[in-house]
């Protein structure tokens, strides 16, 4: 009896755990870069990078400190500086939100505070779209 007990219980662990690792997994997928040079205060990256399984890109930018994130949302994009507001340290993003990994503040991808220790919401870049473009406005 205790043998089928002890197989029960790896089996059930390893259920679990394995589900658990798929979801974590599957939420730290690459998030596609695009490398740009700015003109004229904005950053333009092309519509064409969004699709139905990649809903957010990273925008790496040598002039800039941080990168942004910009997040498409039905027919709007935000555009979020991957920087944390509790102590100004890079974060990194998943496919459901945003992560510092200095002290544990959380953020979805609004930029909203999900875990503090960070107390205000990331700073977010105006954006406008155009018929293939989306321009970011890094000047403000």
């Amino acid at each position: 009896m205790m043998t089928s007990r002890r197989e029960f219980i790896k089996q059930s662990c390893g259920i679990c755990l394995g589900s658990f690792a798929l979801s974590w997994l599957s939420a730290c997928a690459a998030i596609p870069v695009i490398k740009t040079e700015p003109t004229k205060g904005s950053i333009t990256i092309p519509i064409s990078a969004f699709t139905e399984k990649n809903n957010s890109v990273i925008v790496r930018n040598n002039q800039l400190e941080f990168d942004i994130l910009v997040v498409k949302s039905g027919n709007t994009f935000n555009a979020l500086q991957m920087k944390c507001t509790h102590q100004d340290n890079p974060i990194t993003a998943s496919s459901t939100g945003l992560f510092c990994s200095a002290h544990g503040s959380t953020f979805d991808l609004q930029g909203n505070v999900t875990k503090e220790p960070a107390l205000h919401p990331l700073k977010k870049y105006k954006t406008e779209i155009n018929e293939s473009s989306i321009l970011i406005d890094i000047g403000s």
